[in-house]
């Protein structure tokens, strides 16, 4: 390009670049409308069972508390209380085993040297496994509140 010239620069495009760009837009776009039509989907049906709940208890009837099984076994104490700290260790075990994937492909790529890659990212995803280990074990430690 000449250096008075005006204007925008002349990018050469090939027919090749430009396909894979409109597949990838194409791709993300398309997953952007799957999330919201999920979104939409689900908003919907908690919208029908909402309504076929007052229904029922303006009908004078009682709504089954199979509804929401989750939330009717926490009432009669049915399920045990989970442990903050066990369920901190299991995330941060999760987060630290995918630093670890992380970062043994970096370096196995990076340095073209496959071997380092699974050493350092390997010791990694261990110490993270370590601590998802480490919350599993915290969780089944706690007693249940609910006397038998």
């Amino acid at each position: 390009m000449q250096p008075n010239a005006k204007g925008l620069p002349v990018v050469n495009l090939s027919l090749e670049r430009v396909a894979s760009m409109l597949v990838f837009a194409v791709v993300v776009l398309g997953g952007m409308a799957l999330v919201g039509i999920t979104l939409l989907g689900r908003q919907r049906m908690r919208e029908l069972a909402v309504k076929e709940r007052i229904a029922l208890i303006e009908k004078g009837l009682v709504p089954s508390p199979e509804v929401d099984p989750a939330r009717f076994e926490s009432l009669l104490g049915l399920r045990r209380a989970t442990n903050p700290s066990a369920a901190r260790y299991q995330s941060a075990g999760v987060i630290v085993m995918g630093l670890g994937a992380a970062l043994g492909v970096l370096l196995a790529f990076t340095a073209r040297l496959p071997a380092i890659g699974v050493g350092v990212g390997g010791g990694i995803a261990i110490l993270g496994l370590a601590a998802f280990v480490n919350g599993t074990l915290l969780s089944g430690d706690q007693t249940s509140t609910r006397d038998s």
